[in-house]
């Protein structure tokens, strides 16, 4: 018992700090519904080094979506593809991003937050830290379950500066 804890624990603290995504069935918002926010539009370079996107560009496929390109890959990148859809949503006065790949094998979702900070281009990771993902069940429930987890303090605890080149 005590094994299957610790094995557990390590699992949930390696995601942590991995900073990598979790591909959900479901998206955040309704894909094809918001309007694209052309702030994000352009070539983006993470400032760390660190990110799993360390290079992408956002261009406008048309006036509700986005083609997502990662230009260089960090060594946590997941993804089999470097092609994605993107689609914004605001969800309690807080801007996503979040987006599919080009990939038939994967029809994931993967949620990102994000503000402006001047020029700069801060993202953080989606953390579901109240049900976690056995909650997901529909794109109601991971609203919801976002909306709980805002409230916590480890919510954007995984932070991405980018600035546009």
């Amino acid at each position: 018992m005590k094994n299957l804890l610790f094995s557990t624990m390590l699992l949930v603290f390696a995601v942590l700090i991995s900073g990598c995504p979790v591909g959900l069935d479901f998206p955040l918002g309704d894909p094809g519904k918001e309007k694209i926010d052309e702030r994000l539009l352009g070539t983006w370079i993470d400032q760390s080094g660190e990110a799993e996107m360390q290079k992408l560009t956002l261009t406008k496929k048309d006036d509700y979506t986005y083609e997502v390109h990662v230009l260089e890959k960090g060594e946590m990148y997941a993804l089999q593809v470097d092609y994605l859809d993107a689609w914004v949503t605001t969800l309690e006065g807080q801007s996503f991003l979040f987006g599919k790949p080009h990939d038939e094998n994967d029809q994931k979702f993967y949620h990102y937050h994000y503000v402006f900070d001047g020029e700069d281009l801060i993202v953080h990771d989606v953390s579901l830290l109240e049900g976690g993902i056995d909650a997901v069940t529909s794109r109601e429930a991971l609203r919801k379950e976002v909306v709980a987890s805002m409230k916590k303090p480890d919510f954007m605890s995984s932070k991405v500066v980018y600035l546009k080149d």
